[in-house]
C-alpha cells in the first residue's frame, strides 16, 4: 500500500443551508417594512385628501363635463362635506390665500366650504331721480311775494321699448319656423313640439337641443354663439328655450372663477340669460322661455335650484319685450307642487317623468308642448292653427 493510499482522508464539509435557515426571517422583515411604508403612505394620502378636499372638489367642478367629472364630484362631495364640517379646509384656504391661489384653479373668489347657500339677484335699482319740484330761487318770482318758492316739474316719461313688428299668423303658403333649443330636457320638449305641430303644415319645428349643455359652461357648448348661427340659418319667428338643469356649477367669467351660488355667480348667470333673450329678439323672433319642472329625489340637480333659477328666467322675461315665461311646474307637478311621475291625462293615468327625476316621458313632453300653444297665441296675437 502506498503512502497515498494509507493517508487518511479529511472529510469535506457540507455547505450550511442558508436559504431556509436565514432567508425566511429576512423576507418577513422586508414584507413588514413594505407593509408599514404602504400604511404610512395611505394615512398620509387620506390626511392630504381631507385637508385639500374642497380645492379638489372645486377643481373637479371646473373640469370638462363628462363621466370623469361626474365620478370625481360624486366621490369628493361627501369627503369635502366632512372636511368642511371638521373645519379642516381652513388652513389650506388660508395658505392658498397667502400664495394668491384663492378660489381654486386660476380663481379669484374664496369660499370656506362646498355647500354654498343660493342667493337671489336683487333687481337693478334705477338711478336716483331728482325731486319732482324745482327751486326757483329766493328772488326768481317776486310777484309771488317774499320767501322761497318751488314749482312742480313733472317726472320724465318712462323709457319706451322698441316696438316689434307684428307676428303674422302662419299659413301653408307662408309657414312659420319654430326653433326649439335647450339641454336634454329641452330635447324632450322639442320632440313634444314636433308631435304637436306634426299635422300643421303652417308651422315648421326645428329641434336643436343638445344634451349636457347649459349657460354655465360655454367652454363646453356656447349657446349664444349656436343661437346666432341658428337665427341666421333658419330665421325662426318663435324660439322656445328650456335649459338650466346642468347649470348648477362653477364657471369662469372674464378670467375669474365664480363659485356656484355666490352673488357674483348669479349676476353673471343672469347676464347670460339676458344675452340669449336679446339675441333672439334682435333677430326678429319671439321667445317662449320654459322654466324647470320640479326635480325628483334621484335628480342630480341641487334642491332649491329650480326655484331660484326659474325666478331669474321669469324676471328677465318680464323685462324683455317679446319674451314670455312659462312655468313647467304648472303642468308637470303634483297637487302639492312637487315632483310626480304620473298624472291623470284625459281620464287616464300616464307617466310624465322618468325615474331619474329629471327627464320627461313622452306623455309628459307632449303635455308640456300642448300647454305652450295657447300662451304663445295669447301673448303674440297669432293663430298657430293647432286644434
Amino acid at each position: 500500500m502506498s503512502r497515498e493510499t494509507a493517508r487518511p482522508r479529511t472529510p469535506q464539509r457540507q455547505p450550511r443551508p442558508r436559504a431556509d435557515a436565514q432567508g425566511a426571517p429576512t423576507d418577513q422583515r422586508r414584507r413588514a417594512s413594505a407593509g408599514r411604508i404602504l400604511a404610512v403612505g395611505l394615512v398620509c394620502f387620506l390626511v392630504w385628501l381631507l385637508f385639500d378636499a374642497n380645492q379638489l372638489y372645486r377643481s373637479a367642478e371646473a373640469g370638462q363635463i363628462g363621466v370623469r367629472r361626474s365620478v370625481a364630484m360624486s366621490i369628493l362631495r361627501p369627503i369635502a362635506a366632512i372636511a368642511d364640517a371638521l373645519r379642516l379646509s381652513r388652513p389650506v384656504i388660508a395658505a392658498d390665500s397667502g400664495l394668491g391661489r384663492c378660489g381654486g384653479v386660476g380663481g379669484s373668489i374664496c369660499s370656506t366650504g362646498v355647500t354654498i347657500p343660493l342667493v337671489t339677484v336683487p333687481p337693478p335699482q334705477p338711478p336716483p331721480q331728482p325731486p319732482p319740484q324745482g327751486y326757483l330761487g329766493r328772488f326768481a318770482a317776486p310777484h309771488l311775494g317774499r320767501g322761497t318758492h318751488y314749482i312742480y316739474i313733472p317726472p320724465p316719461p318712462p323709457p319706451r321699448h322698441p316696438q316689434q313688428p307684428p307676428l303674422a299668423s302662419p299659413t301653408a303658403a307662408h309657414p312659420l319656423t319654430l326653433l326649439s333649443i335647450g339641454d336634454s330636457i329641452g330635447e324632450d320638449l322639442g320632440m313634444g313640439l314636433g308631435d304637436v305641430f306634426s299635422s300643421d303644415a303652417a308651422v315648421h319645428v326645428i329641434q336643436k337641443g343638445v344634451e349636457s349643455t347649459g349657460l354655465s359652461r360655454s367652454d363646453y357648448y356656447n349657446w349664444p354663439a349656436a343661437l346666432q348661427s341658428d337665427l341666421t340659418h333658419y330665421h325662426p319667428r318663435i324660439v322656445v328655450v328650456m335649459l338650466g338643469a346642468n347649470d348648477a356649477q362653477a364657471f369662469y367669467e372674464n378670467g375669474s372663477f365664480l363659485s356656484f351660488g355666490t352673488r357674483a355667480w348669479w349676476h353673471a348667470y343672469t347676464a347670460r340669460v339676458a344675452l340669449v333673450m336679446n339675441e333672439a329678439t334682435a333677430g326678429g323672433a319671439r321667445v317662449m322661455w320654459v322654466g324647470l319642472p320640479p326635480m325628483g329625489p334621484g335628480s342630480t340637480v341641487p334642491g332649491g335650484f329650480p326655484h331660484h333659477v326659474n325666478k331669474v328666467f321669469a324676471e328677465q322675461a318680464a323685462s324683455h319685450p317679446g319674451v314670455t315665461y312659462f312655468s313647467a311646474a304648472s303642468v308637470l307637478s303634483s297637487k302639492s307642487g312637487g315632483f310626480t311621475q304620473y298624472l291623470m291625462i284625459h281620464g287616464s293615468l300616464a307617466q310624465v317623468r322618468y325615474p331619474d327625476g329629471v327627464h320627461l316621458a313622452p306623455a309628459g313632453y307632449d303635455l308640456l308642448a300642448q300647454s305652450l300653444v295657447q300662451p304663445m297665441e295669447h301673448a303674440w296675437h297669432v293663430n298657430l292653427r293647432v286644434g
